[in-house]
């Protein structure tokens, strides 16, 4: 039942509608707990599906650490199909089209904490930002 409520909610985003607001776009905050949930469960096409064809991900501020979802692919295929990674979600803020998470990763035996910034149109992730140490 849940990889089909998975499923229904890719198709969703993807159509760029959501069921639970009448056909309407999704929040940001849905489009980044969708995400999480996907990295979560080691779920790689819903976590695609999040992302924007031309998602940027950067250090905090500026500083690029690539660009693409075929880039985000390539960083999370592996951890996924290993099964290692976990993030969780110590508290969030929304403003308009941002979501501002402050995180845990988990990966191993090695746990990071980020502040991660998402940015979010039209019912997709356009950028990411880590600020970290």
């Amino acid at each position: 039942m849940k990889n089909v409520l998975c499923v229904g909610v890719v198709l969703l985003l993807a159509s760029g509608c959501n069921a639970l607001t009448g056909g309407e776009t999704p929040s940001p905050l849905e489009v980044v707990n969708l995400r999480m949930q996907a990295y979560n469960e080691h779920n790689l096409d819903t976590f695609l599906s999040t992302y924007s064809e031309d998602v940027e991900v950067f250090t905090y501020p500026a500083r690029s650490l690539g660009k693409g979802k075929e880039h985000i692919k390539k960083l999370f295929e592996d951890l996924f199909r290993e099964g290692s990674v976990h993030v969780d979600i110590h508290h969030q803020i929304t403003k308009d089209s941002y979501v501002i998470n402050h995180e845990t990763v988990v990966s191993g035996d090695k746990e990071t904490e980020y502040v991660s910034i998402y940015e979010v149109r039209n019912g997709l992730i356009r950028s990411v930002r880590f600020v970290r140490d």
